[in-house]
């Protein structure tokens, strides 16, 4: 008797398999050559010390700043809207006869987001104010703070390093806020 009250269900889902893009399938999809260069260009930079800023040819640095002593968070851009994040870690401060160090801890590649959405270093969860999260969000341009986030990231406060996380209840700053 449970199966043919399954039935129904099951031709729901074998329809909606069927009528799915190919894009779609259950098998991954090998990464481009350019994906690949640009996760190998992205790793290059874990472990590479570096005073005051770490300048990146063939990308704009859009800036940065601290998430949590000692984790630093810099932004790049490279000309097709591809970006480039690294956190580092502070490994000496800035004195009179030196500027501070760094150490890259953690890449992550970013695609150019889709039409009407933005990718935004300054993200926090809940009612926590940390800047430690990243993501792609929308929303209107006469916000300061965006909830409508298609993908985030998490830096860890600890180790610097880049995570997927869950959306939820995640809010970006309107990158265009104050221009």
């Amino acid at each position: 008797m449970w199966c043919t009250r399954l039935l129904p269900l099951r031709l729901m889902v074998f329809a909606a398999l069927a009528a799915a893009p190919a894009h779609l399938s259950a098998e991954p999809q090998a990464p481009t050559k350019e994906q690949s260069a640009d996760a190998t260009l992205a790793t290059s930079f874990v472990g590479k010390s570096y005073d005051d800023e770490l300048e990146i040819e063939g990308w704009t640095d859009l800036g940065g700043g601290l998430v949590s002593a000692p984790i630093f968070v810099r932004q790049y851009q490279r000309e097709d809207g591809t970006f480039l994040v690294l956190t580092s870690r502070q490994v000496s401060k800035e004195t009179s006869a030196s500027p501070p160090s760094f150490q890259v801890v953690d890449s992550l590649i970013v695609r150019p987001p889709q039409s009407g959405v933005e990718f935004s270093i300054a993200c926090v969860q809940g009612q926590d104010e940390t800047l430690k999260f990243m993501g792609e969000a929308k929303g209107d341009e006469e916000q300061e703070w965006w909830s409508d986030v298609r993908r985030a990231w998490e830096i860890s406060l600890d180790t610097g390093k880049i995570s997927t996380a869950k959306a939820k209840d995640i809010r970006c700053t309107n990158v265009s806020w104050g221009q």
